[in-house]
């Protein structure tokens, strides 16, 4: 007769093979690198939507329209602003003033941008230099 196995032991098992390392291929690498730099591209179109352009102006600075609905008429579409030098052809407003909220009031001769939600609500005056 034969002993049987300790408990917890199955005499039938055989113990399995070591797995073996994953070796770097090129591919892989190539796909983790393209990864970080989408998710990077992605975060800063982000940071800048939220962040960047007429979110950040003041008085003094002068904007660029993004896409072509805001060059004719400001209150129309939603502007893609990106603060540009004075000096140079993108320039296509400059910011007369900057009040908090969606309600502040601009001269007759400026036009009014607002912008709001996340808690960012604000009201730029608008000199249109073209």
């Amino acid at each position: 007769m034969t002993t049987p196995p300790p408990p917890g032991q199955n005499p039938y098992r055989h113990p399995a093979a070591p797995v073996p390392a994953r070796r770097w291929s090129v591919r892989r690498v190539l796909k983790g690198v393209v990864s970080v730099v989408v998710v990077g591209v992605v975060a800063y179109g982000g940071y800048t939507t939220w962040f960047g352009g007429a979110a950040t102006a003041d008085a003094g600075d002068c904007l660029h329209a993004g896409n072509a609905t805001a060059t004719a008429v400001i209150s129309v579409g939603d502007p893609e602003f990106e603060i540009v030098d004075c000096g140079t052809p993108e320039a296509q407003f400059k910011v007369t003033g900057r009040a908090s909220g969606t309600d502040g009031t601009c001269d007759d001769q400026y036009q009014r941008y607002t912008q709001g939600g996340a808690g960012r609500d604000f009201t730029l005056c608008l000199e249109p230099l073209k």
